[in-house]
């Protein structure tokens, strides 16, 4: 017999795929959840991947069934295409162009190219669906509970999954490296943050904080240069960037987060963070010299084909530029982009990023005319501060085709045409109507009886 938390799990998995029949935001929310646990990988999904499913394929398959099926909840968004996704589809035309023009179309580049067309078109997804606040809070929530799930995996990892103290294995198949885990839960500690205030039930404020303890307690188990250097940027960013609606609340959670988060540490950490200010040791770490002669290499590599080398083609040619280094990644998501896409993939992923920070900033700039000013300019704060952490974790290590990386570049488009709505049809509603609303209100609640 199954565990109960095989049953479980596949019971929800098949419930959510079902919803998505109706609403297609919940194929979405269920293709996330599969994402972060990839529970064939766990000792309780020994089962499921007895049996071959392939959850997430499933999930996107019913998703896309359910834009037809549902067609009703799907949210009309304007404009249909934003600058944002014409980059998206920018890029996946020059990926399918270097595809054809690139040093050799091999297993390896058919294989990320494949998962790059479906990456972007999820995400095109998630730019039309999570548009309503109902939907937004689902994915958000989604992606707390997630990090929750990840983190108690972490916190439960027998010895076998650290390598020389640092935890190397767990978290879905995009996400199931000591750096690669730390970098998405790097991004997800700001969303946690802003799901909290942001929630009025004590129930679920309790849930928040513990998915924030177990992420914290996870990236320390990495011991990860890169992320540690994702967080401070990120604490940085939230410290000078907070609302001033809540800044003084929000500084003293960051000051009682911060000090939870150094009693999780240990001399350990502290040894390999160090590398980092210590020149000799640093120069000793092969970590950290490889990247640096990596990044040096692929500099002759743009050179030589301006136009990229084509999607997972960079470890096939990182060798002629550096032999000691063959088959080895960037380590770096800007420099991945543009040797495997050439000049104008690069310059259109930078040009998307731009584009994400801009629709931060302007949301924050039209949140008072939105229904939920506060909560509106909290989830922008948590965006920015996520968009800072996950960026600066991505110049080392490669995110360019982690799924949740582009989760987090697209979220600030779902609330800008969140907000954007809202300030449209308070725009368009009758000024005598829309001040009866105001008046109302404010007007204060009668006192009911109960019974006659």
């Amino acid at each position: 017999m199954w565990p109960l938390r095989t049953i479980a799990y596949f019971s929800l998995f098949w419930f959510g795929c079902l919803a998505a029949l109706y609403n297609p935001i919940w194929g979405v929310v269920n293709y996330m959840a599969a994402y972060q646990s990839n529970p064939p990988v766990t000792w309780w999904g020994k089962p499921l991947a007895d049996i071959g499913m392939r959850f997430s394929m499933l999930a996107a398959s019913f998703t896309l069934v359910g834009l037809l099926t549902g067609r009703r909840k799907v949210p009309i968004v304007r404009p249909v295409l934003s600058l944002w996704e014409l980059c998206v589809i920018g890029l996946v035309l020059v990926a399918t162009l270097n595809t054809l023009i690139g040093v050799g179309y091999g297993p390896a580049a058919r294989g990320s190219f494949d998962k790059f067309w479906k990456l972007q078109l999820f995400v095109l997804i998630i730019a039309r669906l999570a548009t309503t606040r109902r939907n937004l809070n689902l994915v958000l929530w989604t992606l707390v509970l997630g990090s929750l799930q990840m983190g108690y995996d972490a916190y439960t990892a027998p010895a076998s999954a650290f390598w020389k103290g640092r935890l190397t294995s767990f978290g879905g198949s995009d996400i199931n490296t000591s750096s690669t885990a730390a970098a998405h839960l790097t991004a997800m500690l700001p969303i946690i943050g802003v799901v909290y205030m942001c929630t009025r039930s004590w129930f679920w404020k309790l849930a928040a904080l513990a998915s924030g303890a177990f992420t914290v307690n996870a990236i320390v188990l990495c011991r990860t240069r890169s992320a540690f250097i994702g967080v401070a940027c990120g604490a940085l960013a939230a410290i000078v960037m907070a609302p001033r609606a809540r800044r003084f609340r929000i500084h003293a959670m960051l000051i009682i987060g911060g000090l939870m988060a150094l009693s999780l540490t240990d001399n350990h950490y502290w040894e390999r963070i160090g590398t980092l200010t210590q020149a000799e040791t640093f120069e000793e770490d092969y970590a950290a010299v490889s990247r640096f002669d990596i990044w040096l290499a692929s500099v002759g590599m743009m050179s030589d084909y301006p136009l990229g080398v084509g999607l997972g083609n960079f470890t096939k040619m990182i060798g002629s530029y550096d032999v000691r280094y063959a088959n080895r990644s960037p380590h770096n998501t800007i420099i991945l982009c543009f040797t495997e896409l050439g000049i104008v993939g690069g310059l259109l992923f930078l040009m998307l990023i731009a584009e994400s920070f801009r629709l931060i900033f302007r949301c924050y700039r039209i949140a008072s005319q939105s229904e939920e000013d506060i909560k509106s300019k909290l989830l922008v704060y948590g965006m920015l501060v996520s968009l800072v952490s996950y960026f600066v974790a991505g110049l080392g290590t490669e995110r360019f085709s982690c799924e949740s990386y582009w989760w987090i570049l697209v979220l600030p488009l779902c609330l800008h045409r969140i907000v954007v709505s809202e300030m449209t049809a308070k725009a368009e509603m009758p000024a005598l109507a829309r001040q009866q609303i105001e008046d109302w209100d404010m007007a204060p609640m009668p006192a009911f009886r109960h019974g006659y």
